[in-house]
């Protein structure tokens, strides 16, 4: 899945920067930022799944207008996930690397701007590339923003050729290996998914303090959308076919996020609401907490919170239901995602800046050395859940950038 900074990061820069906290005297106009993520899911069963997540990127501004920007992923993942969603398969082990490599550009003044981008990831059985642009436009004395986002993909799924099992969805095969995908050996097709992603949004600044923002996410997906690997044991007879989901998928959010500023704290606050549904009878409830604090003048702490809560899939049955239920109708999954579920985040991250007491002789405005910790829980429905033996994660990163 293609992954870029979100907006709630761009919301509070804004405000803790307009709100008087100790910058720069002269503006950057270059940036460069590495940073490496650990992501470490320990299982009870197996090994688990662990992905290490390096990323580079760089950004310019010319004539104070004009913004440029490239980047480039990957992510390195290895681990151990049951072959078969059923109450006692034994894991299988796995590892794939995915990259990704991205570039755009900008005309952005105080008002008003428009940006664009373009990006192309790949991995041994995924093809993703994707056009996006943003616009957005100050209303009445810059006191309201209007923007909106919006994208499309263009992925290419390998999967097995289950021609022979056209109208017989229980006798389709899973996907064994990535070996022969995006070639012409026989046994393997690709499979098409068009994702179109809208997001409408208006900012308030209600007081030099404080900024209010609502939108929504409108996102239509179209295509192969099931885990080519994954099979499901569905019914008493023990038949394990492909996992099956519909290709047709409209998912829909409605959000609200705050920003409050403490320019006697040298602080803020960003908090977000999310609600969510969508036409597979999923339904999400999401909060996020943030609270930011300068100490002295070289660093920067942060807290977090996040709540999640969702149900299941109309099409969704726990792997015991599946045996002795049987699915509901022609789909049935042994994805995560798609069950019913919680999940708890608490972290914290550390920033030291290092700017120099003589701009002129220097040939950067401003060095950031940061790290980050957070550690999330799960909270599945039922010990027959996807993923039942994997209740926790760690999320570690060290990050390193320089403005000029």
């Amino acid at each position: 899945m293609i992954r870029c900074c979100g907006p709630a990061a761009i919301f509070v820069a804004g405000l803790v920067c307009g709100a008087g906290l100790a910058r720069p005297a002269h503006a950057a106009t270059a940036e460069t930022a590495v940073r490496v993520t650990m992501f470490d899911e320990p299982s009870t069963k197996n090994t688990g799944v662990r992905v290490y997540h390096p990323q580079a990127d760089l950004s310019a501004t010319a004539a104070e207008m004009f913004n440029i920007a490239a980047g480039y992923s990957a992510d390195v993942v290895t681990g151990a996930t049951p072959a078969v969603f059923d109450v006692v398969s034994a894991a299988t082990k796995f590892s794939d690397t995915r990259h990704l490599v991205h570039g755009g550009a900008g005309f952005l003044r105080a008002e008003n701007g428009i940006s664009g981008a373009v990006a192309y990831g790949w991995e041994s059985d995924y093809k993703s590339f994707v056009l996006s642009g943003n616009t957005y436009h100050d209303l009445y004395e810059h006191n309201f923003r209007l923007a909106l986002a919006y994208s499309h993909n263009w992925d290419t799924v390998c999967d097995t050729d289950n021609t022979a099992a056209a109208g017989l969805p229980l006798n389709r095969l899973a996907l064994t290996s990535s070996e022969g995908c995006f070639t012409t050996t026989p046994g393997y097709t690709t499979r098409k998914l068009s994702i179109d992603t809208f997001e409408p949004s208006l900012s308030w600044t209600m007081t030099r303090r404080l900024v209010v923002q609502l939108g929504a996410t409108i996102q239509i997906l179209d295509g192969f959308q099931a885990n080519p690997y994954r099979k499901v044991l569905v019914g008493s007879q023990n038949r394990t076919p492909q996992e099956s989901l519909p290709e047709f998928r409209q998912r829909y959010a409605l959000f609200a996020r705050l920003a409050y500023a403490f320019p006697e704290l040298r602080g803020s606050i960003l908090a977000m609401v999310r609600g969510y549904d969508d036409s597979w009878a999923l339904r999400a409830f999401t909060a996020d907490l943030v609270g930011t604090k300068y100490i002295g003048q070289s660093m920067l702490l942060s807290a977090r919170v996040h709540y999640h809560q969702q149900g299941g899939a109309s099409f969704y049955r726990n792997a015991l239901e599946y045996q002795t239920l049987g699915p509901p109708g022609q789909y049935w999954t042994g994805d995560r995602e798609l069950s019913p579920m919680g999940n708890y985040l608490i972290g914290g991250k550390m920033a030291f800046f290092r700017r120099p007491s003589q701009e002129r002789t220097s040939f950067f405005v401003e060095m950031e050395l940061g790290a980050k910790y957070e550690f999330l829980f799960y909270q599945p429905a039922s010990p027959f859940s996807p993923n039942a033996d994997r209740t926790f994660a760690h999320i570690v990163q060290g990050a390193f950038a320089m403005r000029f």
